[in-house]
């Protein structure tokens, strides 16, 4: 067994699905949390016609706070997460490249916080224009992670149940994505959106909890 120091490299890969399991399930809750409460705070607001980007907008009260703690912060947690699967799947071509993609998904939702959108997400400047490009970027990265798992997991003995969960998941957030990303329901922009990070947030959940799960049943070899 291939030793780091005295610890055997498979204790430590478990150790290391350990934590990024657990940065995935506080993903979601952080997120939460942040958006709601920021979103109580700021006199005004709209949950169902705004949108969340909103929250950081250059000038908005608390955007250093929603940028900071509630982009930037999840985006690390992503990426720490998606590190996790590709440990998980590493026999897996197909599933490695969907962990891949959630990796592009979490610096993107990083770099939406280093570039506030403007006020009314209008894409006015160049801050907003970037904060726009990465926001899609991220969304088509994590819809396409959901989907390339579900390929690549679907004949996976372990994981073939939330394979298909993964594309119950991604057909939902695309449905929700076209009037999302058309405005296409201006007075539900929010609404939308937020039913849509939802089933996102959702995903990440259910699969880090599983993650987290194989992590202490798993046996190093």
């Amino acid at each position: 067994m291939t030793r780091v120091g005295s610890v055997p490299k498979p204790v430590l890969r478990l150790a290391f699905q350990r934590v990024s399991a657990a940065c995935g399930i506080a993903t979601p809750i952080l997120s939460a949390l942040v958006a709601l409460g920021i979103g109580y705070m700021q006199l005004g607001y709209s949950f169902t016609e705004q949108r969340l980007s909103e929250l950081g907008a250059s000038g908005a009260p608390h955007a250093f706070i929603f940028n900071v703690v509630g982009l930037m912060t999840s985006g690390v947690l992503v990426a720490v997460l998606s590190l996790g699967f590709y440990s998980e799947f590493s026999s897996d071509r197909v599933a490695k490249i969907g962990s891949g993609l959630l990796t592009l998904a979490g610096a993107s939702l990083f770099m939406t916080g280093v570039f506030p959108c403007d006020v009314g997400s209008v894409e006015a400047s160049a801050s907003g224009i970037l904060h726009g490009v990465f926001a899609g970027i991220g969304t088509f990265a994590i819809i396409s992670a959901a989907l390339v798992m579900w390929l690549g997991l679907k004949d996976d003995a372990v994981w073939r149940n939330y394979s298909w969960f993964s594309l119950s998941v991604a057909v939902v957030a695309v449905a929700l994505y076209v009037p999302h990303l058309f405005s296409s329901l201006p007075r539900w922009n929010g609404a939308v959106q937020r039913m849509l990070v939802m089933v996102l947030l959702v995903w990440i959940e259910v699969m880090s909890i599983k993650l987290l799960s194989r992590s202490w049943t798993g046996r190093p070899n």
